[in-house]
């Protein structure tokens, strides 16, 4: 398990640290993870260009990220979380910013559906 979660991004043993050594009680959090409706609020916003509503999907997501240590998803949704902050909104850069976190989001769902 350790090794398959550090192909995207996990520092395995500082987040376990988080979970109080408890591996089966992480293992359970990342198997919710998947079932967690906010990437897909936060495709939607983007695909609808609703930035406002992106940042919060996008921020959100950000949190579970980093509560997960999910550090590849982790960077690139902190990118995109900046991109959709405040106007000025830049289109190019956001829907680029996305690209990036579908493929990261894809990956990382892959790994945690494997354990």
């Amino acid at each position: 398990m350790k090794e398959q979660l550090e192909t995207v991004g996990v520092q395995y043993d500082e987040v376990l640290k988080r979970f109080m050594g408890k591996e089966d009680f992480y293992l359970r959090m990342l198997k919710k993870f998947l079932n967690d409706q906010n990437y897909d609020g936060l495709k939607q916003a983007v695909e609808r260009k609703d930035w406002k509503e992106a940042f919060v999907y996008a921020h959100t997501v950000k949190g579970l990220c980093g509560n997960l240590g999910l550090g590849n998803l982790l960077e690139h949704v902190s990118a995109l979380t900046e991109e959709v902050r405040s106007e000025p909104y830049d289109e190019q850069r956001i829907v680029g910013g996305m690209q990036g976190v579908t493929a990261a989001y894809e990956q990382t769902v892959a790994v945690i559906q494997a354990l």
